[in-house]
């Protein structure tokens, strides 16, 4: 039986959500991870990231390059994605190698939107809508978690808006249909937001006093603020301490 230890950084994996409004730039934080990364895309295009080698999958079309227009063809896509994923990339050998350290979901707020699709054609009739949306969230909630315990650091991207509470009180929320929006934070160690400034500056915000938004960092290693560098980030948690 192999024991571990919590200050084993080698088996640490990271799992975070990024959450930011349209056009902030959550896409274009994968192109700062300094390690091997895939993107899985579900959104409509990577063009923030042309300018990077990176290796994405789209979900919109499959491995002879077919579109996939009908949403469950997309949702079978992101089946086959993740089975790819954790059977592990087969090597020129043909074993299994794990042939990327980062995995980038982009964005949950789109494949929330394929599946509701799906099931509104699987569930027609107005009074399945009660059952439609308990298979809704067993599936969303299979998919973040599924994902999120493959072997890779894990970032998944998430639109936000903001949204009132029954109080008329302004706070910030993740696009993402069902009660499953206000459960995404439980399910990753660190939630950082995308921050825009009027100079059009982006900042991390990994910690937040505010109840209006919501920010965690499970590894104590970060500032409250952080550059807008997803590799420094991966640095920081996984080693610790300032750059040299």
């Amino acid at each position: 039986m192999k024991i571990l230890n919590t200050k084993n950084q080698e088996h640490q994996k990271i799992k975070a959500l990024i959450g930011g409004p349209s056009g902030a730039g959550k896409t274009t934080l994968a192109g700062t991870l300094n390690e091997r990364t895939l993107i899985i895309s579900a959104e409509s295009g990577l063009m923030s990231v042309s300018d990077k080698e990176i290796d994405f999958i789209d979900l919109s079309r499959d491995d002879k390059g077919t579109v996939l227009t009908e949403p469950e063809a997309r949702i079978a896509r992101l089946s086959e994605v993740f089975k790819y994923l954790h059977a592990g990339c087969p090597g020129e050998d043909g074993r299994a190698t794990w042939r990327y350290k980062n995995v980038f979901l982009d964005s949950l707020t789109e494949i929330s939107e394929l599946l509701v699709s799906k099931l509104n054609k699987d569930f027609p009739d107005r009074k399945d809508s009660f059952p439609m949306w308990g298979e809704y969230g067993k599936i969303m909630r299979s998919i973040v978690k599924n994902f999120r315990d493959l072997p890779y650091n894990v970032f998944m991207s998430v639109i936000t808006e903001i949204d009132k509470d029954e109080n008329n009180k302004r706070y910030v929320s993740f696009k993402v249909s069902g009660s499953i929006s206000n459960q995404l934070p439980q399910y990753f160690d660190e939630v950082f937001q995308v921050y825009v400034d009027p100079e059009g500056k982006r900042t991390l915000i990994t910690r937040a006093s505010d109840v209006m938004i919501h920010c965690k960092d499970r590894s104590k290693k970060l500032l409250p603020q952080e550059v807008a560098d997803l590799g420094e980030v991966v640095r920081k948690i996984q080693i610790g301490g300032e750059k040299k």
